[in-house]
């Protein structure tokens, strides 16, 4: 090898260097978006050490989808003012991208820290806890609207929850008025609702205040049990109920085999 090519990788170097197949350069070479640098008389191919920042460059475009046939124009027209358009149009993806990814990871810890807790909960119980303030955004109010109103006001709240980006992985809650829970009325509810991130404009939102509250459970649809014992427990401790009880899955059928399984948490506030 002459002195001059020591300062040049080989197909097999550069693609080592670059971490692709040799085919990955030939086909580059054979569409005019990278080629050698030294075409030897002995047909070998080299590449430069300049290059490589050139074939970092288009895997960073294909990485955001830019087709390999822009990338060409953008590397044959050497004008900086339209690399300096694409790049600011790529990093403003990124910054896209990270915020999509950001979001979807901060859903993904709230579904795993609720899943978590549910190993370490019994379902048995009836406790006495004390509860920070909490931001939910709430549905229209449906006291006394027909079940099937339903089918149009969940999706309607989760729309509006998905649309302005509050999402963060809470279950859809249900609020229950304290009159409904003494006439029985366990699915006759006043809204439904979802925790959002604190900070949020309190436009169609209700803070659920901080307090006390008696915590139980509800297996499946057994409703009118769940609460006779909730209601039970706070009579025996000499306390009234508050204005709501708040429900909410804690094991829904994404982790349970069939509703019958399902596990809702029901937090009723007690009057201070």
């Amino acid at each position: 090898m002459s002195k001059e090519l020591e300062k040049y990788f080989t197909t097999g170097e550069f693609a080592n260097l670059c971490r692709v197949k040799k085919q990955t350069l030939f086909h580059y070479d054979e569409i005019g978006l990278l080629s050698p640098q030294i075409k030897g008389d002995n047909g070998y191919r080299y590449y430069s050490y300049d290059q490589f920042e050139v074939f970092q460059l288009i895997v960073l475009f294909k990485e955001f989808g830019v087709p390999l046939k822009e990338i060409k124009i953008l590397l044959t027209d050497k004008s900086p003012r339209n690399m300096i358009k694409r790049l600011k149009e790529t990093s403003f993806e990124i910054d896209e991208k990270i915020k999509r990814l950001n979001h979807l990871q901060a859903i993904i810890q709230t579904r795993l820290q609720l899943a978590e807790d549910t190993l370490d909960t019994d379902f048995s119980s009836i406790s006495l806890q004390h509860l920070d303030e909490e931001t939910f955004m709430i549905s229209e109010n449906i006291l006394e609207v027909a079940e099937q109103k339903y089918t149009s006001v969940i999706p309607e709240l989760i729309h509006y929850i998905q649309l302005h980006k509050l999402d963060r992985g809470y279950p859809i809650g249900a609020m229950l008025a304290r009159e409904q829970i003494q006439k029985k009325e366990f699915y006759n509810y006043e809204h439904f609702y979802v925790k959002i991130p604190e900070g949020i404009e309190k436009v169609h939102c209700h803070t659920r205040p901080q307090g006390l509250y008696a915590v139980g459970y509800q297996k499946g649809v057994e409703t009118e049990h769940a609460y006779d014992r909730i209601i039970q427990f706070v009579r025996e401790k000499g306390l009234e109920m508050g204005e709501y009880a708040y429900e909410e899955y804690v094991i829904d059928e994404v982790l349970a085999d069939g509703i019958e399984n399902s596990i809702t948490r029901i937090q009723l506030s007690i009057q201070s």
